[in-house]
């Protein structure tokens, strides 16, 4: 009975937690058709289940008080073994619930798939992101711009995001916009999604919800949602080298190239693990080690300061793509690779040709 009864009250905590009462729940509390969608198939899941948990808590209540041992007019049965309407219910109600959750499932996979584009007047804003070692970095491509741990883009504006990561898997997520998608080294995923309005001042949470390293904790972002007049001016702006103008905070830079992009990366350990090494470094190997885990230096123990950049190296997001890709299949897929397999092919034309004349 004890169990029985902190079962329903654990439930009618969470009921009243996910109905908002625990404060501003925000995955209950969308700013977009992406996420106020894929928030409304989760209560429905929930209450669909709740057809089946808060019957079968509250059965277990009323059996236990109406066969209790003082309550001499209830039956008592004890050669009782089969009843159909029981089995009925039992089994019947379950199977329908899970028959319309599988359905739910199958139409809410389509609906909301994060490839899908979202319909709209307007064209869309395409933005490439690499999660770096331990920050993310943004990439817009028709602006040729680029930020680092902010991301601004128009109200009522379709958002294309094509995400990759320059080290180990991440999962990138703004939980009032949208849900969250895998970045993963030499492969490109997409994530659409839309604000229905402005953001407020501090704009919306965006984090990596998948741990990747002992600094994946600051892996925190910002996403403005602001009008379109507001984000051709701060477009505007960081070309001009002037971003500080609408954010005081950030850092302004001038180009996102590949020696700047290299200075971006973090260590992946602490001061007194790299203390430690650099200590007890004996072989050669373990030197190479240590200086290089010194050079990278230490994991970061707060978010990279948002910094912005007033024009991009062309390719910049491809060739983060590409260098995982130059192993595959043992070819070489990047751009001096390319150069090589052309110079190669014509000298092997050339040497044919030449054994030809001979």
């Amino acid at each position: 009975m004890r169990q029985t009864i902190l079962a329903v009250l654990s439930l009618s905590a969470m009921a009243a937690l996910l109905t908002g009462c625990g404060g501003d729940m925000v995955l209950l509390n969308s700013k977009g058709p992406v996420a106020q969608g894929q928030s409304d198939l989760m209560m429905t899941a929930i209450y669909l289940m709740l057809l089946v948990v808060i019957p079968s808590a509250l059965m277990a209540v009323w059996f236990g008080w109406k066969y209790r041992a003082s309550n001499k007019d209830a039956d008592y049965k004890p050669t009782w073994a089969h009843s159909t309407a029981i089995e009925v219910v039992v089994w019947g109600i379950p199977v329908i619930i899970i028959g319309i959750l599988a359905w739910l499932t199958w139409w809410g996979s389509h609906k909301y798939d994060p490839y899908r584009p979202i319909e709209s007047d307007k064209a869309p804003l395409t933005v490439q992101v690499i999660a770096e070692q331990f920050k993310w970095i943004f990439i817009y491509p028709e602006q040729n711009i680029a930020t680092v741990n902010e991301l601004r883009f128009p109200e009522k504006t379709p958002v294309s995001l094509r995400l990759t990561s320059n080290f180990t898997m991440n999962s990138f997520f703004i939980p009032a916009l949208s849900g969250q998608i895998y970045a993963m080294a030499g492969m490109q995923t997409h994530l659409n999604f839309l604000a229905n309005e402005t953001s407020p001042a501090e704009g919306y949470r965006g984090f990596s919800s998948n741990y990747s390293g002992y600094g994946f904790s600051q892996m925190r972002f910002r996403a403005h949602s602001v009008t379109d007049a507001q984000f051709a001016e701060w477009v505007n702006a960081v070309k001009a080298g002037n971003g500080t103008s609408i954010n005081p905070e950030a850092v302004q830079k001038t180009v996102l190239d590949q020696a700047e992009f290299a200075t971006l990366r973090d260590g992946n350990r602490s001061k007194h693990q790299i203390e430690a090494m650099l200590a007890h470094a004996e072989t050669d190997k373990q030197k190479e080690a240590a200086a290089l885990a010194e050079a990278e230096g230490p994991y970061p123990t707060k978010p990279h300061p948002v910094t912005y950049y007033s024009s991009v190296e062309p390719k910049l997001f491809e060739s983060v793509i590409n260098k995982y890709m130059s192993n595959y299949h043992g070819a070489d897929h990047s751009a001096a690779g390319h150069e090589a397999a052309a110079s190669e092919a014509h000298a092997n034309a050339g040497h044919a040709t030449a054994s030809v004349g001979e």
